[in-house]
């Protein structure tokens, strides 16, 4: 799988969680997939993480977010992600949780810039 769909399925993973993947989070992903060239399904993806993950989001996360290595798809992954939490207008603790694994996973220079 590429970085690019790693990234969207990271996207997938942020709108999950907060348990409830609404139409303005995946207007956003589809959104963010028309940047990066990319066909995607929002719905296989979520459908695909809750099997594949048994609905252990910080698995799925820690999973996609591993397989982006490169430092430029981080940050462009960073930004999408953010995009993702904030694009049904609220801001919940799951979603900011989500970041802050994220900042751990990849360091803060990755969230500095």
């Amino acid at each position: 799988m590429s970085e690019k769909n790693n990234i969207l399925y990271l996207c997938v993973c942020m709108a999950l969680s907060d348990h409830k993947l609404d139409n303005y989070e995946t207007a956003e992903i589809i959104k963010i997939s028309k940047k990066l060239k990319v066909k995607f399904h929002v719905q296989d993806a979520a459908v695909k993480i809750n099997k594949k993950f048994k609905d252990d989001l910080d698995m799925a996360q820690d999973f996609y977010s591993g397989n982006i290595e490169k430092m430029r798809n981080r940050k462009i992954a960073k930004e999408f992600v953010k995009d993702v939490a904030i694009s049904n207008g609220e801001l919940k603790d799951k979603e900011i949780r989500f970041m802050v694994r994220l900042k751990h996973a990849w360091g803060r220079h990755v969230f500095d810039s």
